[in-house]
C-alpha cells in the first residue's frame, strides 16, 4: 500500500537519532548549496534516511544529519525531522503560511499534525486542531494552552457533521479577531488544511476551504486504511475498506479555476534527493526553535510490531519511538 517503498524486502524506518561511530569519505557529487555539517566520532546527531532506519547501525547521508539540539533526548531527537520536514513542507513549502491565516490542522495530537500547530503559533497563523477524541484534546490543550478551546474540533464518528463543526472554529477565530460583520462571510473560511485523514472528512474542510487562494495540503489517508490487522479471512473488513474506497472524495480539476482553490499532495521521501531544497528546508524548521516533540511512548526495538499496531491503533498521541542498543 505504502507506494514510495523499495522493492521488498526493505528495512523500513525513515528517520533515527544516535552517535557517530564513523565518518566516511564526503561526497564530491553533491550540488552546489548543499548544506554538510561536519561532525566528530561520538557526537549526537539525528538523521532522515530513505529507509533503513530500523537498525542499530544506520549508513545515514551528511546532508540528510543535524545535530541535536541542546537539552533533547535521544527520543525526542529521533522523533523530530521527518514529522517536522512534513509539516513544514506541507504548511510552509506548499502552504505558503502567513501570518493571520486560519489552518485546519488533523492529527493535531499526533507527530506531524503537533508540529503543524507549532509552526502556526510561530508563525502567527491561527490553527484550528482536530483531534480524535477528548482525551486528545486535553493532551493537546497542555502542549499548546495558548489555544481557545471552542477553536479545537473533537473529529466526529459521522463525516457529515465535520463541515458544520469547521465552520464553527472558524467562525470562532473570526470572532475572536474582532472581525467587521460585514467582512464575516470572508473571514468565515480556511486559508489552508493540512490533512492525513482524508476519506469523510475531506468535504468538510473543502467546503471550507477559502476561494481566495485556498491549498488544501494530503500528505496521507488514515480514514482509507486499515486500523488493525486484516487476515485473508477477515471478508467483513475487506468490505468495509473496499467500501470507504470506492466512496473516497474526487474533486473534479474543471471546477477549480472557478473555486480557486487548490489541492497538492506529496510524500517527504521523494524530497531527499533534492538536496540543496532539503537543506532550506531543514534551516527554515530549524529557524523557528520549536520545542522538541513531543514523545508519546517508547518501545524496545523488539517489540517493533507492538509499537506499529499501537500507532495503526489511532489512539497514541505524539510520537512513538523505537530504542535499540544503550538506549533500551
Amino acid at each position: 500500500m505504502y507506494q514510495a517503498t523499495p522493492p521488498t524486502p526493505f528495512v523500513p524506518g525513515l528517520e533515527l537519532c544516535g552517535v557517530v561511530e564513523s565518518i566516511g569519505v564526503p561526497r564530491e557529487d553533491l550540488p552546489s548549496g548543499t548544506v554538510v555539517p561536519t561532525y566528530s566520532v561520538g557526537d549526537a546527531v539525528m538523521a532522515v534516511v530513505r529507509f533503513g532506519g530500523y537498525a542499530t547501525c544506520v549508513n545515514a547521508p551528511v546532508h540528510q544529519t543535524r545535530p541535536v539540539p541542546g537539552g533533547w533526548s535521544f527520543e525526542q531527537g529521533a522523533g523530530f525531522l521527518v514529522q517536522g520536514l512534513t509539516a513544514f513542507y506541507a504548511l510552509k513549502g506548499l502552504g505558503d503560511v502567513r501570518p493571520g491565516q486560519k489552518v485546519l490542522i488533523h492529527s493535531a495530537a499526533g507527530g506531524c499534525g503537533g508540529f503543524g500547530v507549532g509552526i502556526c503559533t510561530a508563525i502567527g497563523a491561527h490553527p484550528i486542531p482536530v483531534v480524535g477524541s477528548d482525551t486528545k484534546k486535553k493532551v493537546l490543550m497542555q502542549r499548546f494552552p495558548e489555544i481557545p478551546t471552542n477553536e479545537i474540533i473533537v473529529r466526529p464518528k459521522k463525516g457529515k457533521l465535520f463541515g458544520a463543526m469547521v465552520k464553527d472554529s472558524v467562525r470562532a477565530i473570526a470572532a475572536r479577531l474582532n472581525t467587521p460583520e460585514t467582512d464575516m462571510e470572508t473571514a468565515s473560511a480556511c486559508d489552508i488544511v493540512m490533512d492525513a485523514t482524508m476519506g469523510d472528512f475531506f468535504k468538510g474542510g473543502w467546503d471550507n476551504l477559502s476561494t481566495g487562494g485556498g491549498r488544501y495540503v494530503v500528505y496521507g489517508a488514515a480514514d482509507l486504511t486499515p486500523t488493525g490487522d486484516l487476515s485473508v479471512w477477515d471478508v467483513k473488513g475487506w468490505a468495509k475498506l473496499a467500501f470507504k474506497y470506492l466512496k473516497r472524495p474526487f474533486v473534479d480539476p474543471t471546477n477549480l479555476p472557478g473555486t480557486n482553490k487548490s489541492v497538492m499532495g506529496f510524500n517527504l521521501i521523494w524530497m531527499f534527493h533534492k538536496h540543496v531544497v532539503l537543506g532550506e528546508l531543514l534551516h527554515g524548521l530549524l529557524q523557528l526553535n520549536l520545542d522538541a516533540p513531543a514523545v508519546g511512548e517508547t518501545f524496545a526495538f523488539a517489540d517493533a510490531p507492538k509499537a506499529l499496531r499501537r500507532f495503526q491503533s489511532g489512539a497514541t498521541t505524539g510520537k512513538c519511538v523505537l530504542t535499540v542498543g544503550e538506549q533500551e
